[in-house]
């Protein structure tokens, strides 16, 4: 079996390379303020923890008894900073700095003042507490305070994020009852006379299980800052980086399970297709950099304007569509009545002078069995009839009118005029 320090070191080991897996998430775009470079560094205050604990169990006399908790302060101290700043909170870096200082600056004064000052003087300065229970409290105090930084993400996040924070905050939660329990059998000495040694019996185990927990909690905040990052990656790969909807095969796959979960639950469901009017002039007249400011603009309304359950996204060009789940026509269109009027009422935001531009819009509410493909083409038509009407305006395609739509629309069918999932329109 093993020893003490053997196993020590081992955990430093293990310390050291989830410093390395926290320096290459920092490395990530994205993860630049995700405290991922604080927890690097705890992670190499913990491998010299495990470092000092095993010289204080071969060479008791090399090191001062508290050296092993010091380190572990300043561990749990850049540690607790890291998850402050992953949780969006204040880092509080000045006093865990100054609490570091003014420890460390304690355990020399106990271990020095004997050896340079003679008994008499001491005897007529206050009596110091004793470092071993203070730095324990200390530990307790940061363990708690990492718990309460990442408790709000466990219901925030699912899956893989979820089940990473909730192991962090019971690691670090049993790690700070373990800490008070110990604590509590040579206070309850002191309360009925008694004396503390130096060092403590239990500092050696209760630094190995510090270790041990500041590497456990190390990897469940490994994991929570890839399972960010993870996220982060597939919303990049799903979401259009102009306007942050979502983008075509994304957009697709979102309205094909509308189109499912509708029939199978005999629900309405209401599409949109929207073209901003004249956008190619647009482009003509102030530039493709203020035509990317105005689709900015049309994308920022027509999130406000979707509701929550809404999917938009960006099929291509000026082009736009929303899905409306559990949404009945009629109230689809007051929907995009309010964003045509929302565009009409704040042009997009340019020098000199604002510019001014209108869309339009046409609505299909999905019929029994009809799949993602239909719909969208019955949209398409009713856009090409408010496109016919002048445009900025919207248009419904009523059901049980395709007979005739087909009719009008069959040479515009030929020329690629309607959408589906793998042809863009080709008309505008």
């Amino acid at each position: 079996m093993f020893q003490s320090h053997i196993v020590v070191l081992i955990a430093g080991l293990f310390a050291l390379q989830m410093a390395v897996v926290s320096v290459v998430l920092r490395r990530s775009a994205g993860m630049e303020r995700s405290g991922l470079t604080s927890w690097a560094l705890g992670n190499v205050f913990v491998a010299l923890a495990s470092v000092l604990s095993a010289v204080q169990v071969l060479r008791p006399l090399w090191l001062m008894p508290e050296s092993t908790d010091l380190a572990l302060l300043a561990a749990l101290s850049v540690m607790a900073v890291g998850a402050r700043h992953f949780a969006g909170r204040s880092g509080r870096t000045a006093p865990l700095l100054v609490l570091n200082l003014a420890a460390a600056a304690a355990v020399a004064w106990l271990e020095l003042a004997p050896y340079y000052l003679s008994a008499p003087f001491l005897a007529t300065l206050p009596a110091m507490p004793q470092m071993a229970l203070v730095l324990t409290g200390c530990h307790i105090v940061l363990l708690l305070d990492l718990a309460r930084s990442i408790v709000p993400s466990v219901p925030a996040t699912r899956g893989t994020g979820r089940l990473a924070a909730l192991s962090l905050v019971l690691i670090a939660i049993a790690a700070a009852a373990i800490n008070a329990w110990t604590m509590a059998r040579p206070l309850a000495e002191v309360v009925h006379g008694g004396a503390l040694p130096r060092p403590m019996p239990w500092d050696g185990e209760l630094a190995m299980l510090n270790v041990f927990a500041l590497v456990g909690i190390s990897v469940s905040f490994a994991l929570m800052a890839h399972d960010r990052l993870r996220r982060m990656l597939e919303r990049r790969a799903r979401h259009d980086d102009l306007t942050d909807v979502l983008l075509r095969g994304a957009f697709w796959e979102e309205l094909e399970a509308a189109c499912l979960q509708a029939e199978r639950l005999h629900r309405p469901l209401t599409v949109a297709f929207v073209d901003l009017d004249h956008f190619k002039a647009i482009n003509d007249v102030y530039g493709h950099l203020a035509g990317d400011s105005v689709l900015r603009h049309f994308a920022g309304l027509l999130r406000k304007a979707c509701g929550p359950r809404d999917v938009a996204g960006r099929l291509g060009g000026e082009e736009f569509a929303i899905v409306m789940p559990d949404t009945p026509l009629e109230n689809g269109r007051h929907t995009c009545m309010r964003l045509a009027t929302s565009v009409r009422a704040a042009p997009c935001p340019s020098e000199p002078d604002p510019i001014a531009y209108t869309v339009s819009i046409g609505l299909a509410a999905r019929q029994p069995g009809e799949g993602a493909d239909a719909l969208m083409r019955r949209a398409d038509r009713a856009l090409y009839d408010a496109k016919l009407k002048g445009r900025n305006c919207v248009s419904m395609h009523p059901s049980g009118s395709d007979a005739g739509s087909d009719a009008r629309n069959d040479g515009a069918a030929a020329n690629g005029r309607y959408v589906t999932r793998s042809e863009p329109r080709v008309v505008s």
